[in-house]
């Protein structure tokens, strides 16, 4: 089975999509049989040119269809927190956002997709011709963002959150052909969770290297990361800055608030006592960064659905901060833009009930109108403005890399 273009693509460089450590994997998908989207006004469903809307709850809608045997691909955006968090939404102080539905899933019969090597899906695709992003604006500049870390510190300071991450927008002429321009996004940095996924007015495309939730029969793992620094071309050095993210007594602190967090989470709906912490602070090498992630798994209560896997652990610790709630609170205060899909979840669903989400992270949208990306990273009491700020750059370097090198 073969598609002379396909519409959606996953590529996972080991231990992503697929589970496969040993041999790259892609998944490559046509048009979708059925799709779902919800955006707030009810469940509507598009098959065969005809459009219907239910009143059923749009998670429940997708666990059903993959269990009568379609794969399901799609996204949950940050925004639709304010279906799983009461008393929580997400204002954008006047952002339009992207117009876009907060959940959205395009589901295939097995004739629709099909898997394959990632060298095989890469040699297709680079056969297409694209055109180039463009230079990028970004909605937070560097003064506006030491202010807003600085307004961060003050919550620590008073004891309302330990952790809040804080994003930048960043704004791109659109890609003429998002396939070709994702092939090479994913070249500059392979990722176990690289994703492009085709609606019918936009493409979403994401190079996230973070695990979100992964279900194998009655056990679900995240893999949480924080902690991030760059690469250097001298191999010693390299090491040096991998050991000394690895020991960093920040990071470290940083990265086990959101396993903490995380393990709250999973306990909510795992059996009592069976939530673990596997790997803890491991160090993991990227093309243009290092960062620190760490597991945590435990055993689901029987009878646990999506819609309460959801509701228990979304959005995602590591994208949010701690405590969760009044993170969330902060966030909608300074930032100046919805986050749409970014910061949500990437969702794979095959039929025999498992599934796995990404982080999505490393994350944009792109349309006729244009490409919008947004990067970030998590402010605690110790935090260097400065530094954050070239963290978020260093995090859009994979990206912009790419688009400017299109243009020459």
């Amino acid at each position: 089975m073969k598609f002379d273009k396909p519409k959606s693509l996953l590529i996972d460089s080991g231990g992503g999509w697929f589970d496969s450590r040993s041999s790259p994997m892609a998944g490559v998908f046509g048009e979708p049989d059925i799709a779902v989207c919800f955006s707030g006004d009810g469940t509507r469903v598009f098959s065969d040119s005809r459009e219907e809307v239910f009143p059923e709850d749009p998670l429940c809608f997708v666990e059903r269809l993959a269990a009568e045997g379609y794969t399901a691909l799609g996204y949950i955006s940050y925004d639709y927190l304010r279906y799983t968090t009461p008393g929580i939404v997400t204002s954008g102080d006047g952002d339009e956002g992207e117009k876009i539905p907060f959940l959205f899933f395009n589901f295939y019969k097995k004739n629709s997709f099909y898997t394959t090597s990632c060298e095989e899906a890469l040699a297709v695709a680079s056969s297409w011709k694209g055109c180039p992003g463009g230079p990028s604006l970004s909605n937070i500049e560097k003064n506006e963002y030491a202010q807003k870390v600085s307004a961060i510190k003050d919550h620590i300071a008073a004891g309302d959150v330990y952790q809040v991450n804080l994003s930048r927008k960043f704004y791109f002429e659109p890609l003429d052909d998002p396939f070709s321009w994702f092939v090479d996004f994913y070249r500059a940095q392979p990722v176990p969770f690289a994703a492009l996924v085709s609606f019918p007015d936009f493409q979403l495309v994401s190079g996230s290297m973070e695990l979100f939730l992964k279900k194998r029969g009655d056990r679900i793992t995240t893999r949480p990361i924080k902690g991030t620094t760059r690469r250097d071309p001298d191999p010693l050095l390299d090491g040096k800055l991998a050991q000394a993210l690895g020991e960093s007594p920040k990071e470290r602190a940083e990265n086990l608030m959101i396993v903490d967090l995380m393990r709250n989470d999973l306990g909510r709906i795992c059996e009592y006592g069976s939530v673990e912490v596997g790997e803890l602070f491991s160090v993991r090498r990227y093309s243009t960064l290092f960062q620190m992630e760490s597991e945590i798994e435990g055993s689901l209560r029987p009878g646990i659905g999506l819609s309460q896997i959801i509701a228990s652990t979304f959005p995602p610790g590591s994208v949010t901060g701690a405590p969760k709630r009044e993170a969330l609170r902060i966030i909608d205060s300074l930032e100046p833009h919805l986050r749409g899909p970014y910061c949500g979840a990437i969702c794979l669903f095959p039929p025999d009930g498992d599934f796995t989400m990404s982080v999505a992270i490393r994350t944009g949208v792109n349309t006729s109108e244009g490409a919008n990306f947004w990067f970030g990273g998590g402010i605690v009491w110790d935090s260097n403005a400065d530094e954050e700020y070239k963290e978020t750059e260093l995090k859009a370097k994979a990206f912009t890399s790419v688009a400017f090198r299109r243009m020459i």
